[in-house]
């Protein structure tokens, strides 16, 4: 064990500057595509055409963001992304908390065999047709609670939370029930506000993956005002030219030769997903902080 203070050998000079320069190129695997799609949001269309569009923006513009604000249903689909976000996360951490919290108490009757249902289940998966069958019986078809209920608990999220309560020290609770407190109680004001990393994380969780949740919003949703922005964008992608054509037919009335000058499919589809990703880009860091302590800590026992 080195102390703080203490030189470094000349293995560990290497395996830090080796390090630095992995995580350097992992981190621009990472940037380096959102910037090539964020400059050919926001540059002129001939630009983007004639391959010039790298990592910066050339002659920008903004009425390729204008026209995916003002003349598709973006803001639609985004209110339909949001409320199966934001509901579906409440809804799932609900389900995934009050599930974990029992299932951290050895003394819970059933524990094992719940526990074993959980692992089941988390392994196999009864399939598609299956599944839509249910979603289907339940009379819920092309609804937010389609999209919802298949994802009210993931396993491995519960399983985390579940984790992490088995961390926390029994003699903080011990003294609540003491003190006459019931489980609830204990449960939302003591054990929550003491797992606060974990919940943010596993909210972040649920959030992507409701936010990202392309497959079921297909399956079960056909709607034209049911479609969320995964779906929205495989629109956007595979009907490009239909939006192009809308344009030549004038939908910007007396501006349309600057807009076409300035609008391409290539530049539509960008926009699109430099759109979409803002409101998680927005959110993330203020829950980043949580993220890598939190599954950290939460998978510590098993």
């Amino acid at each position: 064990m080195r102390f703080k203070g203490t030189p470094k050998s000349k293995s560990e000079k290497v395996f830090t500057v080796v390090a630095y320069i992995v995580m350097t190129i992992l981190g621009l695997i990472c940037i380096v595509p959102c910037l090539n799609i964020f400059s050919k949001a926001i540059s002129n269309g001939s630009k983007v055409t004639a391959g010039e569009i790298y990592f910066w923006p050339k002659s920008p513009q903004l009425e390729t963001v204008k026209y995916i604000l003002t003349k598709t249903e973006f803001f639609t689909c985004l209110k339909n992304t949001l409320i199966v976000t934001v509901l579906g996360t409440f809804i799932s951490m609900f389900t995934t908390i009050t599930t974990a919290y029992p299932l951290s108490k050895p003394s819970f009757r059933g524990r094992k065999f719940f526990v074993m249902l959980y692992v089941i289940s988390m392994v196999f998966f009864g399939g598609i047709v299956p599944a839509y069958m249910v979603v289907n019986t339940l009379g819920i078809l092309d609804t937010y609670w389609a999209i919802i209920l298949p994802f009210a608990i993931v396993q491995f999220n519960m399983f985390v939370v579940k984790s992490y309560f088995e961390g926390l020290p029994d003699s903080i609770e011990e003294a609540a029930y003491i003190d006459g407190a019931g489980d609830g109680q204990v449960l939302f004001r003591i054990v929550l506000p003491m797992s606060t990393p974990i919940i943010a994380t596993v909210s972040l969780l649920y959030g992507v993956n409701y936010w990202n949740n392309y497959f079921h919003a297909m399956m079960y949703t056909s709607s034209p005002n049911m479609r969320t922005l995964q779906v929205y964008l495989y629109d956007i992608i595979n009907n490009n030219q239909a939006m192009m054509e809308n344009l030549y037919s004038g939908a910007f009335g007396s501006n349309v030769g600057k807009t076409l000058e300035n609008i391409t499919s290539e530049g539509i589809t960008a926009a699109a997903v430099t759109l979409s990703i803002i409101p998680i880009i927005a959110i993330y860091p203020f829950v980043q902080r949580y993220l890598i302590k939190g599954i950290t800590i939460g998978s510590v026992k098993g």
